[in-house]
């Protein structure tokens, strides 16, 4: 944030970046991420902690857990009222948690006029639900398609393929000239991942999972039927695998085992790791757009982000409280000139995303003129989210492994997302 005068009250800003002048104590708040547990990420989510600690003098608590695991550990931790201060979250789990008790307004904390003037509408859109601002963004990009430019050399690829035929083509090239290789690590295991996967190549075909009124679409219409027997008939051909998760196709990209993979921008820093190559792996990085079914049609690609949720005993806070002036030092223009890029995603706020370092990254360049105009995710907007991907997951990944037919898991997943939908419905 710009210096906290955007969004905080003047008696901080006399304060210096939010600061109370407070006396600190040991573990002054606790922040929950996934991030932290990440072997890549986890460097730079130290540095921000000490960037606060050095200028707040308060001290933070870093809790790490696995993505996969975070969710229904913040559960847990609601029913036995041992919530951090702050957790970091996916931009689609947030209505999974708008009921949670002691989850924070903040635009009660910051003001929502404030909040509209330094950050960037699309990311702050992500933290929204209805006229209440239950997170502010971290950081920003979208779910596209990702190449490794090494491998699809190797298997004589010379032209990146724009329409699903040209794509199948490339991965036939790589099955068959790069040995024990797996041409696209498509999602065929966890939920949450297969959803991704499966929306992305619905939308592809011209179909929907749910429209934006609630209504079921998946079993309407050959889309959903069509993106189905495409992702199958990938697996029946081997340009795809089973037991593949998004951290086994980052590994797999990395080592040049595979050609294609759906990912977030911050894939990148996976990939410099993985490689053991650092940002000499760049080279191999190339940003596309998602094949179309029809020329000329837009790309399919999902909005993305990291978003920063407070909670309290009694869901109410100050800025300067130690949690919100958290929050305001990971949205300040200092930490968001670093955290995001070294992430490899977009920074969330305007003057962030100004900055030359940001602009003259060639990587994000091509990543947002690949992106097109992401959709946001029609799944996780809706509070019962978490049954509704595991629903999907299951249906498509029953199929993928040869337990259903394509038809009958789409009348499955069809029927069983209208019985979930028609509780929320009722409650709305």
């Amino acid at each position: 944030m710009k210096k906290i005068k955007s969004i905080a009250s003047v008696a901080m800003l006399a304060a210096g970046l939010g600061l109370s002048g407070q006396a600190a104590n040991a573990a002054d708040l606790s922040f929950m991420s996934f991030s932290y547990a990440e072997e890549a990420a986890k460097p730079s989510v130290e540095a921000l902690l000490k960037g606060f600690e050095a200028q707040t003098k308060l001290t933070v608590e870093p809790l790490g857990y696995a993505w996969g695991d975070m969710q229904k550990n913040i559960f847990l931790r609601s029913r036995s009222k041992t919530l951090p201060s702050v957790a970091q979250l996916s931009e689609r789990w947030l209505p999974s948690f708008a009921n949670v008790a002691g989850l924070v307004d903040l635009n009660e904390v910051y003001g929502k006029d404030k909040l509209a003037a330094v950050f960037a509408p699309d990311a702050l859109a992500m933290g929204q639900i209805g006229s209440k601002q239950y997170a502010l963004p971290l950081i920003s990009g979208s779910i596209g398609l990702i190449a490794n430019k090494a491998v699809l050399e190797k298997a004589g690829v010379t032209k990146t393929p724009t329409t699903i035929e040209e794509f199948r083509n490339a991965l036939v090239a790589v099955r068959d000239k790069v040995p024990n290789s797996v041409p696209y690590t498509m999602a065929t295991k966890n939920n949450g991942s297969i959803l991704l996967d499966f929306m992305i190549w619905t939308w592809t075909f011209g179909g929907e999972i749910i429209d934006e009124q609630g209504k079921v679409k998946i079993g309407n219409g050959e889309a959903g039927k069509q993106a189905l027997g495409f992702m199958v008939g990938l697996m029946k051909d081997r340009l795809a695998a089973p037991e593949i998760d998004r951290p086994d196709a980052r590994r797999l990209v990395a080592q040049g085992a595979s050609a294609f993979f759906f990912d977030a921008p911050q894939a990148r820093t996976h990939l410099r790791s993985f490689s053991g190559q650092g940002p000499a792996f760049d080279a191999n990085v190339l940003p596309l757009a998602t094949p179309v079914a029809i020329a000329g049609k837009e790309p399919a690609s999902i909005q993305w982000g990291h978003l920063l949720v407070q909670f309290s005993a009694d869901g109410k806070a100050k800025a300067d409280t130690p949690a919100s002036q958290f929050i305001t030092y990971l949205t300040s223009d200092d930490a968001q000139s670093k955290f995001p890029l070294e992430q490899s995603a977009l920074p969330v706020t305007k003057s962030a995303r100004a900055n030359p370092k940001v602009t003259g990254d060639a990587f994000l360049t091509a990543w947002a003129k690949a992106a097109g105009n992401p959709r946001r995710n029609e799944v996780g907007i809706w509070p019962n989210a978490a049954e509704l991907t595991q629903i999907i997951g299951e249906e498509a990944q029953g199929a993928l492994l040869g337990q259903k037919s394509v038809d009958d898991a789409i009348q499955a997943m069809h029927k069983r997302l209208e019985t979930s939908m028609a509780n929320v419905n009722k409650q709305n």
